[in-house]
């Protein structure tokens, strides 16, 4: 398998202590699609990527959108390649996060119960499926071709016992799934993603705009205007299909809840597969304003869009 690059932007030689924050990688890679094939050597990179953030004492390692069977799929393949929530892949993590005592966002092409397919994220820590979450904003014809969104509201579930929301790529760019993780006490929101440049569209012709770089306006501000760190775990590289070909942005990071960057991903990581390590810790970022909060101080009524009386 290709060599990892190591980005370590670490603020201790050991990891957070339980509640005070998260030690966390992210992968950020060019992988195989479409194939079984493509399967078995995502998931043999999965096991090589998962032992190697453990030995950094990582808490939590978080791949990229639809990480077993690529990305750039379309309804044929999806229909070969998904699996149940506790199919091959998400037994897999949970085996391996026993064996390295270490949480897995896990991005896989699920088949429900009744047959739908979905666009999935699994969280599973300390061997367990812990949260099975189904993209509920889909991104464009392709995605709605091939995935029925899921109709819960992303999770929030405690990692090292710290607070972790989940998003979903397209979703990163809703302020609105924002405010309700952190509503409901989210202070890391990891975002795994396939965002690239311009791209083939489901009627077969190029895109004439390129999908825009979240990372350098909305994923900054939803972290500082929500005071939260956002994780955004992004592919590099190709993948071509009969449909076209995605050249992925690599743009992966940790931004933390004053806007800066945690650990980003430059042009080198963009050229290799890498693997970024940050250590989320609240109480080593400063306050981003001398008094303002926007969640405790917004009068808008989540309920009616109203404001309220006072």
């Amino acid at each position: 398998m290709r060599p990892i690059r190591i980005v370590s932007r670490l603020t201790d030689r050991e990891p957070p202590e339980r509640g005070s924050g998260v030690r966390l990688a992210l992968f950020q890679g060019e992988n195989p699609s479409g194939t079984p094939a493509a399967v078995a050597e995502n998931l043999a990179r999965m096991e090589q990527v998962l032992a190697l953030a453990a030995s950094y004492g990582s808490q939590l390692c978080a791949f990229p959108e639809c990480f077993n069977t690529g990305y750039a799929l379309d309804r044929q393949q999806c229909e070969q390649l998904a699996e149940p929530s506790d199919g091959t892949t998400v037994e897999l993590a949970r085996k391996l996060s026993g064996r390295h005592d270490i949480g897995v966002v896990l991005p896989y092409v699920e088949r429900a119960a009744d047959g739908a397919l979905h666009d999935s994220v699994a969280l599973v820590a300390e061997g367990e499926l812990v949260a099975n979450y189904r993209k509920t904003h889909l991104y464009g014809a392709a995605e709605r071709a091939n995935f029925t969104p899921g109709h819960d509201l992303p999770p929030v579930v405690k990692i090292n016992g710290f607070p972790v929301g989940l998003l979903n790529c397209y979703e990163c760019e809703f302020p609105p799934l924002y405010q309700n993780l952190v509503g409901r006490g989210a202070r890391l929101i990891v975002g795994p993603t396939a965002a690239d440049r311009h791209f083939t569209l489901q009627s077969g012709e190029p895109t004439l705009v390129a999908y825009p770089d979240a990372t350098e306006h909305i994923i900054p501000a939803m972290a500082a205007v929500w005071r939260v760190f956002v994780a955004y775990a992004n592919r590099r590289g190709w993948e071509t299909s009969e449909r076209g070909q995605w050249e992925y942005r690599g743009n992966s990071g940790i931004w933390a809840p004053d806007g800066t960057a945690v650990v980003s991903a430059g042009p080198e990581e963009r050229a290799v597969d890498s693997l970024l390590l940050g250590d989320c810790l609240p109480g080593a970022v400063p306050p981003f304003s001398p008094e303002g909060d926007h969640r405790s101080d917004s009068r808008i009524a989540a309920a009616d869009g109203l404001l309220p009386a006072g």
